[in-house]
């Protein structure tokens, strides 16, 4: 059930980063789907995800076929770093408007437009003024039919920035590793 990240990304990036958090739920996220393109949420089981990824991942509904998205579950690790309570709300309550907001947004209509994986790369505000890494890895889960209803969400949060960071994101194609890549611009935070 391991993955190896293929390292053929651009700028010498491999998928994930070598996250050992988000490969080790991508894994999971990969053997539920038991040759489907995604698994049901009913195939999610957090007892199964384990204590020790439980911290950084959610779950999110999809709303109106991705007009909105709603933090149904969110892990203390999340929780920690925004600072307050996400739990029940809806993305854009917690964001404000501008370019990272829609950036983040546009993670989550990827998912259910291409009903495949998702990775980030970026920054995360963690302070006033003070920013760190961030990495997020968006999993497609379905119930009992083909639409994107709910995405599970791994979250892993490293040191202050030591300077600008481009937002990277990576659509998984086919729901596989093997992939082709999308970069965009970098977000002005």
């Amino acid at each position: 059930m391991a993955v190896s990240p293929p390292s053929d990304a651009p700028g010498g990036r491999a998928p994930l980063d070598n996250d050992a958090l988000l490969i080790a739920l991508h894994a999971y996220w990969d053997y539920q789907r038991r040759g489907r393109a995604v698994p049901d949420r009913a195939d999610i089981d957090p007892v199964d995800i384990g204590a020790g990824l439980l911290p950084n991942v959610g779950l999110v509904d999809v709303i109106d076929g991705g007009a909105r998205f709603r933090n149904r579950l969110v892990g203390t690790a999340i929780v920690e770093r925004w600072g307050f309570e996400i739990t029940g709300r809806f993305l854009d309550e917690i964001m404000r408007e501008g370019d990272y907001r829609e950036f983040i947004h546009e993670l989550y209509r990827d998912v259910c437009r291409h009903r495949a994986p998702v990775y980030s790369a970026s920054l995360f505000r963690w302070d006033v003024g003070t920013y760190m890494v961030t990495r997020r890895l968006y999993l497609p889960l379905t119930r009992g039919g083909e639409d994107v209803t709910m995405i599970l969400v791994g979250q892993t949060f490293f040191g202050a920035a030591p300077g600008p960071v481009a937002a990277y994101r990576h659509v998984f194609y086919e729901a596989t590793m093997e992939q082709q890549r999308r970069e965009i611009l970098p977000v002005r935070l």
